[in-house]
């Protein structure tokens, strides 16, 4: 376990964005223009259903939803600082983020994830995951279980290896920062608003993967562990980004949800 990522939090420049990331694929915020539909022709107001999120990172990775009765919806001034984010219902809403899960195939691809969030309960909730729409099993997926973030993989025999994160609190906004492949296929680590942190290996082997999911992670097109509480905004790199990065992540969502 390593404490400490608060360290300088407040003295990092507001003006720093995830922008500063190189590799970065995704970022989406929810207080900004969200839409209806997968097209993103029509805005979304509090209260509507959500089937389009802009990509602010310039790769285009945007995240949507076509089928109604799977789209999260707007909430207004869901989070301390007045922003607005995504309600995921705990069945079957999910946005996808056509095209990313590709960037992460082969062999222990590292990765980074961070969410700014309110978790509903303490059930098994899958915040964001990676598989193939052809197989059972997914092949990644951050989630939390009971009272902890978690993070999972497996390879393509099915053997899995998770690494159990921070201690979670229900129905507070927060902002966790999940890493891969900081040493190539070994190194995973779990971050909590940008101080207590826990880390192990998970070396895993390759994989193909076609579906990146927000609010949960697929099972051959069904949604497992679907995440209920509200999800405000995420990121996404290509690699697994050093702990100076992490606290300048976590200290510009955090800033974004009042914390």
């Amino acid at each position: 376990m390593e404490v400490g990522l608060s360290i300088g939090l407040t003295g990092v420049r507001s003006g720093w964005s995830p922008l500063r990331l190189s590799g970065l694929k995704a970022w989406s915020e929810c207080d900004r223009p969200v839409y209806q539909d997968a097209a993103m022709s029509t805005l979304a107001g509090p209260g509507d259903p959500v089937g389009g999120v802009p990509d602010r990172s310039g790769a285009g990775y945007h995240a949507t939803q076509g089928t109604t009765a799977h789209k999260p919806t707007l909430v207004a001034g869901a989070f301390p600082s007045g922003r607005s984010g995504l309600s995921f219902d705990g069945v079957d809403d999910r946005l996808l983020v056509s095209g990313l899960a590709a960037l992460f195939s082969g062999a222990d691809k590292p990765f980074s994830v961070a969410l700014a969030c309110k978790v509903a309960d303490t059930s098994s909730r899958a915040l964001q995951g990676m598989g193939n729409s052809g197989t059972s099993s997914p092949y990644c997926m951050f989630y939390v279980t009971g009272s902890a973030y978690t993070q999972y993989r497996r390879d393509d025999a099915l053997a899995w290896v998770s690494l159990t994160g921070p201690a979670m609190s229900v129905n507070q906004p927060q902002v966790v920062i999940a890493t891969f492949g900081e040493t190539p296929g070994v190194v995973a680590r779990i971050a909590l608003n940008g101080g207590s942190e826990s880390n192990g290996p998970m070396d895993v082997g390759a994989t193909t993967l076609d579906r990146f999911t927000i609010g949960t992670v697929e099972r051959a097109g069904t949604p497992l562990y679907p995440f209920k509480g509200v999800i405000g905004a995420w990121v996404v790199v290509a690699r697994a980004i050093s702990a100076p990065e992490r606290t300048a992540l976590a200290a510009y969502l955090m800033r974004w949800a009042g914390m």
